[in-house]
């Protein structure tokens, strides 16, 4: 009888999200997702038992006690050099991922032993049983009240690497409280660390600046295949959601930059795509007639960047991408606090985004973009300092370009440590 019930809610149509924000409505949804994945893969093991067949090991490699955790190819940027360079040292290690299309899981070598944790609720499930004492991830909120992901119990030392340059403020609220250790990109994240652990009453992290591993691709991509500027062209780079510029500004600007003659290259987070489609088929409606607009829906963005002699963007990491690669400026269109609630940004006092915008270029202010955007393109392209965004870069990022070595060099001589203690209420 119960076994009936649990197959016809199993198999009961309904809405599937990819995505649940911390939050007390998600609590109830994913306990009962979780319990039935849960359920269904111990009777998976209990007919294995049954009818005599070989039960799979949780985990991939007995002595691998490394392991990476990937919600899937959105982030090979961030774990193909970690890869490789794990690979390079002759460390076994696991690589878990959610994405069955995840390229990295053709990656062919006797040291990485990967796997498709399984679609869904499933496969969140299993990265929470993950048995390697050292689990990294870029996954922020593991272990979080109502998010999907569960920190394991026999993860003994959870480890954060960033895969972008935007400091805490820019993650949900609780991001880093259940993580033991923190691989910074660069020192201005530690302050704003400190300063959450603080007020929350944490136990203080591990925190090293390492780098940003996603950075030796895009720096490997524009060294391998160069790509003529064109100094008409503007790159406009969204962020997703409620703090993205194409939510909150809409494309009219962007069409008036394009009839005054600049090359437009439309940029979304590959999130909106997932998440607010409806936008992104309205805002291409909007903008079919314009020859000067084109999209980029690419998943790496050298291309556009190299293309591009400026970028316009809101809160998102791409920025700093841009200025620190291609040394080229950012105008950085203001989005209000407002259009954030749950971010960390909320308990920190100071973001460092806000002030390091102005040292790659210049923050438009929401009352006049609409207007005078054109007018800050001209000025902005006509005044900035190259040799002032290249210091700006070699005293913000460690190990520019050479991070994944770093990263692997000190993942295969961290101890094991005790898991975090954290008793943190994240609401």
């Amino acid at each position: 009888m119960y076994l009936i019930l649990i197959i016809i809610l199993f198999l009961a149509p309904g809405a599937a999200y990819g995505y649940l924000d911390p939050g007390s409505g998600a609590v109830l949804i994913n306990l009962i997702i979780a319990g039935l994945a849960a359920l269904l893969y111990s009777l998976k093991g209990l007919f294995l038992r049954i009818f005599g067949k070989d039960i799979p090991q949780e985990g991939p490699a007995p002595e691998a006690q490394i392991a990476l955790f990937s919600e899937g190819q959105a982030y090979s940027q961030t774990f193909q050099p970690l890869i490789q360079a794990l690979i390079q040292r002759k460390e076994h290690f696991a690589y878990y991922t959610l994405d069955i299309d995840d390229t990295m899981l053709q990656i062919d070598s006797p040291y990485c032993h990967s796997r498709f944790l399984g679609h869904g609720a499933l496969g969140k499930y299993r990265a929470g049983t993950l048995r390697e004492p050292i689990l990294l991830s870029t996954t922020p909120n593991i272990g979080c009240k109502g998010y999907p992901v569960k920190r394991s119990a026999k993860t003994r030392n959870l480890v954060h690497v960033f895969h972008s340059l935007v400091d805490i403020s820019m993650y949900r609220k609780g991001s880093l409280d259940h993580y033991d250790t923190v691989i910074m990109p660069g020192e201005y994240q530690k302050a704003p660390i400190r300063e959450i652990e603080q007020k929350r009453k944490l136990k203080a992290k591990q925190m090293i600046s390492l780098g940003a591993p996603y950075l030796d691709i895009l720096l490997a991509e524009k060294q391998q295949n160069p790509h003529s500027k064109n100094d008409n062209c503007i790159l406009v780079a969204a962020s997703w959601g409620d703090k993205g510029l194409l939510k909150q500004y809409g494309i009219e600007a962007i069409i008036d930059l394009a009839q005054k003659g600049f090359q437009l290259i439309i940029r979304p987070h590959p999130y909106s795509l997932k998440h607010e489609p409806e936008l992104i088929q309205k805002l291409q409606k909007q903008s079919a007639g314009q020859q000067n607009i084109k999209w980029d829906f690419q998943l790496s963005p050298t291309k556009s960047m190299q293309e591009a002699a400026i970028l316009i963007s809101d809160t998102s990491s791409i920025r700093f991408d841009f200025a620190f690669i291609y040394e080229k400026p950012v105008l950085t269109l203001e989005i209000l606090q407002e259009a954030m609630p749950g971010f960390e940004g909320e308990y920190v006092s100071r973001i460092w985004s806000d002030s390091a915008a102005l040292e790659i270029g210049q923050i438009v202010p929401q009352a006049q973009a609409q207007q005078d955007l054109a007018i800050y393109v001209q000025d902005t392209l006509k005044d900035y300092d190259a040799q002032r965004i290249r210091r700006f870069r070699d005293a913000s990022v460690t190990n520019f370009g050479t991070a994944s070595a770093a990263i692997a060099d000190y993942l295969a001589t961290i101890p094991t440590a005790p898991a975090n203690k954290n008793k943190a209420k994240v609401e």
